[in-house]
């Protein structure tokens, strides 16, 4: 039966016409078609991409399903995969659906209805040494393509086309892009989602109503950036607008956290602007009307409580990129309460390594790129070749705060600038073209700052103004304290600066002048130094010369204590041991002495009501003494070497006593012609130097000094005329530097009638000499004298004198009357007793071997001639008294005359009976000076003082209470008088 209709279907194919025939072969053919596009394609293309796939790749590739309609010439891929072992998924998708269009084999041209992808997912991810999880994937299709041989280039691609291809809509949907950071200790990821159109895709097309496209990317917390544009192949061209909106920049920065030592803990970005690129005649991108926008962007320090830099609100519009011109163009940016938070640590300040990676050797080594790249760029500032030109038209901050803590002091200081408003127009890199600026802040919550300027980059040439009132000393008190023992209690700054910088290295040239309100210093708590109000006027600087000049420095109301401590220090000394010192600037003070010095220059400095106060803590009491109201003028200071300054100075010292010094100066090389005057200076503030070096306080005294004072070739010269007006000694001080004299008699010697010390001291000295001391010479010198005058009274007063020393006045051999050479003598010193009131003078008769040999001389002679015995040099003229003498002898001493003279007798009589009679003499003399008794000599002792005070009282008028008579001396050095001081 079956056989039977096999062979009636034969007969009727057989028996049929050709176009049945051609028919039955169409159909049968297409139902192959068919059964073969729906059920044996699909599996043989999943099998083999999937092989070609894992070959190329050498990962493993997963494909599902694949589904092919041969009648609707579309396929179909469900759940494609890379396998990653880090990411599950390499790359991969859920759909992709391809329809193609029979119509392209009359168009010339592979055409695709639609081509839509869906659940799109790339993943990459970062290990450490910087190694991704796809490169094995990279190097395995890189060791293929080197392993083929090179196949015969196409003819279009020898003549550089593209193939023909066409899709009339391309789409992406719910597709995501994925990136994990873990090439630190933490990985981070970030996920993208991503959808795109583009409508009527074509490699050739040229309309614009084909190849344009819409890209959207959306962020992990809401942002979104979409792309739309046309484009064309031949030559390339796109353009468009790109838009990002509300892109969260915390998780993009945590993929970088690894990187940089800061986090973002918030941030948003929006972006958009036009652009369109060409590919020929030149490479071209056109940015227009760009937009640029951050807010509340903030980047923090790990471990701080507030983020370093917060940026609320920061605009950049209407941006204009031209690569072809190489130009960038910012019409407006605007900054809105920026905040700045610097911290300063032994490290540096924090700001500076915010940017850098946390690994020290990564850290230098991007230390080291920034250097070089800004000095390539600052190189191409200097000489006008920057490769781009870079335009702002307006910079405005607004609001802005920068506050700068210091921890390396204890406790943390913080100053702040505040308030902070700033706008800059018309900033060029790259052309010659003026800039200008205005900005005005608050610092330290009270200070005013206000500044503007203009200039140009290349050359670089920048002339600003700036103003400063009210700033508050005592803010940087804690930095001045944390470098040596003093602070700033209190104090207002002003400052009023004009600049000009301008040349290569550059030159800076500054004028302008300064103000100083109520500021004191204090160290360790005590004022050291006050300022009511001060003033620097006139001020310029010049870096290119090295020169400061100012025209005046005006104090008013300064107060300046200079304290010797207990140990001996004064402030400068307390100060430098109190200074931070380190080997770096050792090394930095070496440098600066091979360095060209800058000369200053004040023309004048003017002192109103000031004093200067000076306190010697080391002497007991202490000494406390100062200049006050202390007023004049200072000019021409300089420290170019030979320059001399002149000083006009009026003071009065502790507040009575006129003290002024007039004259000229000059520090290198030393050089004074001064003139200091000091008058009725109450001696009493001088008990602590009297106490120590004298023995006793002051009792009351005025002090009077006029001084010249001569320095040239490092000699000092100096004339002083020193007057004390009733200077007195008080109370005995207990001290073992005093001198062991007794001063007060010394003082009373020096002291005139009308209670006036004069003393003339003039002093020299060697200033090079190291044991040179002034103030130690002057001591020295008046000591000195006063110690003269208390040990060598007389020598002092023989100035009154005439220069006739009074301490011995002689009387004639044996006799106590006062002749006319001792009444001259007593005279003398009456006048000195008449001009030293409070002296009084002691008499001591005595008597010497010349008195021995007058007494007995007398005694002989009266025994011989009585009362008329005219002395020996007559009595030998005569015969009669020779013979007498001659008898004297012989009948007192049993001896012949003639024994006594050894040698021959003159012939001559009358000279051998000379020759014999003063023998006689002599030998009688001799024997009879030896048998004077004490008692004689003591009398005439006795007699000698009393006829001397008899005479001062009654013929020269001297107190007798101011004579006195002194227990006599025998055998002494005198005959006559001793004269003694008492007081």
């Amino acid at each position: 039966m079956q056989e039977g209709s096999g062979v009636k279907v034969l007969e009727s194919w057989k028996q049929a016409s050709w176009k049945l025939k051609t028919l039955v072969i169409l159909g049968v053919l297409y139902l192959l078609y068919v059964l073969l596009g729906f059920l044996v394609a699909p599996g043989l293309v999943r099998d083999n991409a999937q092989q070609a796939l894992e070959d190329l790749t050498g990962r493993e590739v997963r494909i599902d399903e694949v589904k092919i309609n041969p009648l609707a010439l579309s396929a179909t891929i469900n759940g494609f995969a890379i396998h990653d072992e880090q990411t599950e998924v390499l790359a991969g998708f859920d759909h992709l659906y391809v329809n193609f269009q029979v119509s392209s084999l009359f168009r010339w041209a592979w055409y695709f209805d639609q081509v839509a992808l869906d659940g799109l997912t790339v993943r990459a991810r970062r290990n450490p040494d910087s190694v991704f999880n796809f490169d094995d994937v990279l190097t395995h299709i890189e060791a293929q393509v080197a392993a083929e041989p090179e196949a015969e280039a196409s003819t279009d691609e020898e003549e550089g086309g593209l193939p023909n291809i066409a899709v009339g809509e391309l789409a992406l949907t719910n597709g995501d892009l994925r990136y994990t950071e873990a090439a630190g200790k933490k990985p981070h990821e970030l996920v993208l989602p991503i959808a795109f159109t583009v409508n009527n895709f074509s490699t050739v097309a040229k309309g614009q109503d084909q190849n344009d496209y819409a890209i959207r990317l959306e962020g992990p917390d809401g942002g979104a950036f979409d792309w739309a544009g046309h484009f064309e192949f031949s030559p390339f061209l796109a353009n468009g607008r790109l838009q990002v909106k509300r892109v969260d920049l915390v998780s993009l920065a945590q993929l970088g956290q690894e990187q940089v030592r800061f986090t973002v803990p918030s941030g948003e970005l929006d972006f958009e602007a036009e652009y369109a690129f060409t590919h020929a005649p030149d490479t071209r991108l056109e940015i227009k009307e760009g937009l640029l926008a951050l807010r509340n962007l903030a980047f923090q320090k790990p471990g701080e409580a507030s983020p370093s830099i917060v940026l609320p609100n920061l605009e950049l519009s209407g941006i204009g990129v031209d690569t072809l011109a190489q130009t960038l163009s910012i019409p407006e940016m605007e900054i809105a309460q920026p905040e700045i938070n610097a911290v300063l640590e032994e490290a540096g300040v924090d700001l500076a390594t915010l940017f850098l990676p946390p690994d020290p050797e990564e850290a230098e080594a991007r230390k080291e790129q920034v250097k070089e790249k800004a000095q390539e760029a600052a190189e191409r500032i200097k000489e006008a070749e920057t490769l781009w030109k870079v335009t702002l038209d307006k910079i405005g901050i607004t609001d802005s705060t920068i506050r700068f803590t210091d921890r390396t002091l204890s406790p943390a200081q913080t100053v702040a600038l505040t308030k902070g408003d700033f706008t800059l127009t018309n900033l060029v890199v790259g052309e010659e073209a003026p800039f200008q600026w205005q900005g005005s802040a608050t610092v330290a919550d009270s200070g005013s700052l206000s500044h503007s300027g203009e200039g140009q980059l290349a050359p670089l040439s920048i002339s600003s103004k700036a103003s400063l009132a009210g700033l508050p000393l005592a803010t940087f008190s804690p930095w001045l304290e944390h470098e040596m023992p003093l602070s700033l209690s209190s104090g207002l700054l002003g400052l009023e600066v004009s600049t000009q910088v301008s040349g290569d290295a550059p030159d800076i040239n500054a004028s302008g002048s300064a103000t100083v309100q109520n500021m004191n210093v204090l160290e360790n708590g005590r004022s050291l130094l006050k300022i009511n109000q001060g003033a620097l006027k006139g001020l310029s600087l010049s870096t290119a010369n090295q020169q400061v000049q100012i025209n005046e420095v005006s104090l008013t109301g300064l107060d300046a204590l200079h304290q010797i401590d207990a140990q001996g220090r004064d402030a400068s000394t307390r100060i430098a041991a109190g200074t931070r010192s380190s080997s770096t600037s050792a090394n930095n003070d070496t440098d600066d002495n091979n360095a060209k010095p800058w000369q200053v220059a004040i023309k004048q400095v003017r002192l109103v009501g000031s004093q200067v106060r000076h306190e010697d803590l080391t002497v007991s009491p202490n000494f406390r003494i100062g200049l006050y109201q202390l007023s004049g003028v200072i000019s021409n200071l300089n420290t170019r070497p030979g320059s001399k300054a002149n000083l006009n100075l009026q003071a009065q010292i502790d507040r009575y006593a006129p003290f002024s010094v007039k004259g000229v100066i000059a520090p290198e090389p030393l050089y004074s012609d001064l003139t200091l005057s000091l008058k009725n200076y109450e001696m009493t503030s001088l008990t602590p130097f009297t106490g120590l070096y004298l023995g006793y306080q002051v009792e009351k005294g005025q002090l009077g000094v006029e001084t010249g004072v001569d320095i040239e070739n490092n000699h000092l010269q100096s004339k002083s005329d020193i007057r004390a007006d009733q200077f007195y000694l008080g109370e005995k001080v207990e001290s073992e530097e005093a001198v062991k004299v007794p001063i007060k008699l010394g003082l009373s010697v020096l002291r005139s009638r009308s209670g006036e010390i004069h003393l003339p001291v003039t002093m020299s000295g060697d200033l090079d000499d190291p044991s040179f001391s002034v103030t130690g010479m002057i001591l020295k010198v008046l000591t000195n004298i006063v110690v003269k005058a208390a040990t060598a009274p007389f020598s002092v007063l023989a100035g009154l004198t005439g220069g006739q020393s009074l301490e011995q006045i002689p009387f004639a051999p044996g006799s106590a009357e006062v002749n006319v050479d001792t009444s001259g003598s007593l005279e003398a010193l009456a006048k000195v007793l008449d001009e030293k009131q409070e002296l009084s003078i002691g008499l001591i008769g005595t008597t010497n071997g010349d008195d021995r040999v007058a007494l007995a001389q007398k005694a002989i002679g009266t025994d011989i001639d009585g009362d008329g015995w005219n002395g020996i040099d007559l009595a030998l003229e005569e015969s009669s008294l020779r013979r007498k003498l001659k008898r004297r002898y012989e009948s007192t001493t049993d001896s012949k005359v003639e024994s006594l003279v050894g040698s021959p007798l003159p012939e001559d009589k009358d000279e051998a009976d000379k020759l014999l009679a003063q023998a006689a003499w002599d030998a009688m003399v001799t024997s009879e000076a030896a048998s004077i008794t004490g008692q004689q000599l003591v009398e005439l002792a006795r007699m000698r003082s009393e006829n001397a005070k008899a005479a001062l009282v009654q013929q020269f008028g001297v107190a007798q209470s101011r004579v006195y008579l002194n227990e006599s001396k025998v055998d002494g050095e005198v005959s006559g008088l001793t004269l003694t001081l008492g007081k």
